[in-house]
């Protein structure tokens, strides 16, 4: 399998205890020859990386998308429910309307304290009412 080969080809030992391995960004539409099934190659090549516990993750998401329907967050998700071990890199942020960056930042923030520090959005709720 080509892909699968690239993706080995672009990993990286970082000492010995840690690789990081670029994996593709996901696509729909095949292009150029891609096998019709390219969505679900990519989205299998990718669950296998992201599932291991001892994987983090790095999402990296353009500030022109809406982050909370971005599938790469979904496929994180779906692997690191508590979030602990998924890291974001926004990018493009020159190229975001103005005032909507910090809305999506805000989102995807108070997604995560729901999610990993229940007790906290628990008192600020408490104290709010």
């Amino acid at each position: 399998m080509l892909l699968f080969s690239s993706i080995l080809n672009s990993s990286i030992s970082l000492g010995g205890k840690l690789t990081m391995v670029d994996l593709p960004g996901i696509t729909r539409v095949p292009v150029h020859g891609q096998p019709e099934n390219i969505y679900d190659q990519i989205k299998d090549i990718i669950m296998e990386y992201i599932r291991p516990e001892e994987s983090i993750i790095l999402n990296v998401l353009s500030a022109t998308v809406d982050f909370t329907t971005c599938e790469s967050i979904r496929m994180s998700q779906s692997v690191d429910k508590t979030s602990l071990r998924t890291l974001a890199v926004v990018i493009k942020v020159d190229k975001s309307p103005e005032g909507l960056l910090e809305k999506r930042l805000v989102q995807v923030q108070g997604m995560i304290i729901s999610k990993t520090l229940p007790e906290i959005v628990k008192k600020i709720n408490e104290k709010l009412t």
